[in-house]
């Protein structure tokens, strides 16, 4: 399972019950090694007092008599613990074909990016009474020959030479154990000062910890430069899509016998690191990395003392510089880089610091009690799932910004304003005899556009579909969250990648500003600042993963599956709608197919809803997915133009499924589909179609352009919400956007299609775009104008003009919405909206490669936040 994790992060740890694991005694001649932690050594038989600290480690090596690391090799890392004075033990971690770096002459060497995860960094949830805990490491080289072919599939009765052996690792070249839940000694814990030694720690090579030797002290450095990857979404203590992602849940309290007790080895909310500047001008011997992993082409500061070959200075620079420079796995070169290259995802915060988020944000049962959200999967009264994974973030995590012009921390930043609404930015309309308000835009924020996920590929297109996952009001009048966001079939502005569909979990902090003032664009970030967290991917039920390729045939069976080719039987998806229920499992519409899919809360395939044969696409009588090729099919959707919208009822039974636009045989002249239809399943047993509409999109004023919908979110039985829009603006030729809205619609008096030849055959509903007499179609109102100039205007943005960083985003494809949970204003909402930025980046990474986009330029992912009134 391969991992491009970026080094500058601050991982999450997952709680995983203490499972035991039986590993043999180990005496052999070995490396010197360290974790490299906050700035501090952490030697072999060192106390420490808090286990999350090893999931930001850098290993250290240096040689020893008799045993020479050599630099072209790839190395294997396992990290186990055992209670004191067992036998047995729990696995941690373990990941492969870690790259090894040189120092430089005599200064030793850092493990680097693991390309391969075996097992997540996982800690256990252990008894007080068991206190210290032994957690030791072991360190393989790689033959030439290795197998990565291997899954650890339980943590328990695992023998750590036996999986060195199912590996072909043979011997370690070091053993060394730390205890925790024991306060560091001033000889192992001390930051920065002297050259690390080159004596072997004396540990027995048992794994007891036991040492009598003083170690000096190593610089101090940054995060890990050999992580575990970053947790996501998903049931504690397994990995979410079996692919090296886990659950983004912290630690829990080590439990007494008579309750919780405060934990020697739980991860505070506030202990995260710093990194150190990076300097400006890098000159010396380079950093040598592993055959097959990219070069630096940025060397390394020389000593700070003449004819001294490495210094506590020196090492130091190196280190920072390497971990700031956030290198990867992928094959690009990475030049000087200054020390705001690197970004945390919280865009208020400093470059060069990793920050701890908001305490507060959790998926948790407790808060549903008094939360209620919505989304494109849920209503406005339905609440948070109860069997979510608790997600309490404690630390944000750093990615690669380094082209993104809004990598640089804004000086001044939106606080939440206790005012309340402008009366003056409040706009009314009625629908259904009801009354609808908009109070204005309250919130902007934005994730850099060569971020990268926890797997090492670009962030884009976040907004194509979003769940609102966690909502809660802080004590400060904020408010905190976290948001699953879901990309589509990853960049294809040339053509199409085997892109893994996936899923994203966005923590996120709310400072609703109602200020007249107009903020800089940086400043107007910090009223929704966003940071990424975890992410889980889409698998088959035998754990062949989804591709983004187009699709070119099918798959034979009950199921004529989309897929890339005969020789590459992988499920083509392209997923646009998101619907998370309850039990964590969730319905995903395509636009290949288009179909609809259930996937369990780990990503793994369940259940597939075939839609009715005036959708499916047919050429010549047969299926017909391509979307690459000019000629479209002659009936059903039309090439990238399926299943846009998903939504659900609150109380998770009805399904709607709305296509982008008109369907081949609903087409005019111009081939425009103003007549898109809307599917509603009854989804509570196996799903079934209950109804079939047709909705009337809006047009240009000029050209009668069909503005196709991008989402529907179900407000109440009386109103749906779809968002309706051009594409103009950053990530189009033409930056003056004409029209983005959302709208409203029901089907009051609208005709239902179902069980007529309109849905199980091919009849058009609007033979050459007119609508048959005989149909009565849904018709929306405008409710909100997303390209409000004097909106866009107070969080730094604007239509039309300039191609900067700060022109609105082209595309806008999803809604969320939250009670603002004010007593004086019980039926105010929060509307979220997230932009797809269709992945546009000069520093892109996906699918192995590296890319450039011919756009020239890197968009952010936008996001944009506004208060509303619902009757």
């Amino acid at each position: 399972m391969r991992s491009y994790s970026f080094v500058a992060a601050v991982l999450l740890l997952q709680v995983v019950s203490a499972s035991p694991i039986t590993h043999l005694p180990i005496s052999r001649s070995k490396v010197v090694a360290r974790h490299i932690v906050d700035g501090r050594q952490i030697a072999h038989g060192s106390g420490l007092e808090s286990a999350h600290t090893l999931a930001s480690s850098t290993i250290y090596l240096e040689d020893s008599e008799g045993l020479a690391l050599v630099s072209s090799q790839n190395f294997t890392t396992v990290i186990v613990e055992s209670t004191s004075g067992s036998k047995t033990s729990t696995l941690i971690a373990a990941w492969g074909s870690q790259p090894i770096y040189s120092l430089g002459p005599s200064a030793g060497y850092i493990l680097g990016i693991p390309e391969y995860i075996y097992a997540p960094f996982a800690f256990p949830d252990v008894d007080a009474s068991k206190l210290p805990l032994q957690v030791c490491t072991f360190v393989y080289p790689e033959p030439s020959s290795f197998s990565t072919n291997f899954t650890i599939s339980e943590r328990d009765s695992f023998v750590v030479d036996t999986f060195a052996s199912q590996l072909n690792l043979g011997d370690a070249i070091t053993e060394f154990c730390v205890r925790v839940g024991q306060a560091p000694s001033s000889t192992s814990a001390a930051s920065g000062g002297s050259q690390p030694s080159n004596a072997p720690a004396s540990g027995s090579g048992s794994g007891d910890g036991s040492s009598t030797n003083s170690v000096p002290n190593v610089p101090s450095v940054g995060p890990s430069a050999s992580p575990a990857p970053v947790s996501s979404q998903g049931n504690t203590g397994s990995n979410t899509d079996g692919h090296g992602a886990s659950s983004a849940i912290a630690p829990s309290s080590v439990r007494s016998s008579d309750g919780p007790v405060a934990s020697a080895s739980q991860a505070p909310a506030t202990s995260t690191p710093v990194i150190a500047p990076v300097p400006t001008s890098l000159s010396s011997s380079a950093v040598q990395p592993s055959s097959g992993t990219a070069p630096l082409a940025s060397s390394i500061q020389s000593s700070a003392s003449a004819g001294t070959s490495s210094t506590s200075d020196s090492v130091s620079a190196i280190l920072s510089s390497l971990i700031t420079n956030s290198f990867s796995a992928s094959s690009s070169t990475l030049g000087n880089v200054s020390s705001s290259t690197v970004a945390s995802v919280a865009p208020s915060t400093s470059s060069l610091a990793v920050v701890p988020s908001a305490s507060g944000i959790s998926s948790t049962s407790s808060a549903s009690a008094i939360v209620t959200v919505s989304s494109s999967s849920a209503s406005v009264a339905s609440t948070m799932s109860a069997t979510s994974a608790s997600s309490s973030i404690s630390a944000s995590v750093l990615v690669n910004a380094s082209t993104s012009a809004s990598s640089v921390a804004p000086s001044v930043s939106a606080s939440a304003t206790s005012a309340g609404p402008n009366p003056a930015y409040q706009t009314t309309v009625s629908f259904a005899g009801k009354t609808y308000i908009n109070k204005g835009l309250v919130g902007f924020g934005a994730i850099e556009g060569d971020a990268v996920d926890s797997y090492g590929e670009t962030i884009g297109s976040l907004g194509s579909a979003v769940h609102l996952q966690s909502f809660q009001r802080d004590a400060n009048g904020s408010f905190s969250g976290v948001m699953v966001t879901q990309p589509d079939r990853g960049h294809n502005t040339d053509t199409t990648t085997d892109y893994i569909s996936r899923r994203h979990l966005i923590s996120f902090k709310l400072n609703p500003y109602y200020g007249n003032t107009s903020l800089e664009y940086e400043a107007a970030k910090s009223s929704f600042p966003l940071k990424y967290e975890s992410t889980v991917r889409y698998f088959e039920a035998d754990k062949t993963p989804t591709t983004g390729l187009d699709p070119t045939t099918f798959r034979n069976g009950s199921i004529p599956q989309p897929i890339a080719s005969q020789s590459y039987n992988h499920i083509s998806s392209d997923p646009e709608g998101l619907v998370i229920l309850a039990d964590g499992s969730s319905w995903v519409s395509d636009e290949y197919g288009p179909y609809i899919w259930k996937y369990s809360a780990e990503g793994i395939l369940l259940d597939t809803i075939v839609p009715p044969k005036a959708v499916l696409p047919y050429k010549n009588g047969t299926l017909y997915f391509s979307t690459e090729n000019k000629d479209g099919p002659d009936t059903g959707r039309v090439p990238n133009q399926g299943f846009e919208g998903l939504t659900v009822s609150p109380d998770g039974n009805t399904l709607y499924a709305f296509m982008q636009s008109g369907l081949t045989q609903d087409l005019d002249s111009n081939d425009e589909g103003r007549y898109a239809r809307m599917f509603i399943y009854d989804i509570s047993g196996s799903p079934n179609l209950k109804h079939s509409y047709v909705v009337k999109l809006p047009v240009t004023n000029g050209k009668g352009k069909t503005l196709a919908q991008s989402d529907v979110l179900y407000l109440s039985e009386d109103a749906l919400m779809l968002l309706s829009r051009d594409g103009k603006g950053n990530g189009n030729d033409d930056s003056e956007s004409k029209h983005k809205d959302f709208m409203l619609f029901n089907f009051d008096g609208a005709t239902d299609l179902v069980n007529t030849e309109y849905t199980d055959g091919v009849k058009p509903v609007s033979p050459k775009g007119v609508l048959d007499s005989s149909i009565v179609a849904a018709e929306p109102i405008e409710f909100i104008d997303i390209i409000d100039e004097i909106q866009l205007k107070r969080f730094g943005l604007h239509n039309a003009g300039d191609f900067d960083v700060s022109l609105i985003n082209g595309k806008w494809e999803s809604a969320a919405i939250a009670s603002v949970q004010d007593p004086e204003y019980p039926n105010d909402y929060f509307l979220f909206s997230f932009s797809d930025n269709d992945f546009i980046t000069t520093n892109g990474f996906e699918a192995g490669e590296k890319y450039v986009d011919g756009y020239g330029s890197t968009l952010d992912n936008q996001a944009l936040v506004w208060r509303i009134t619902l009757p």
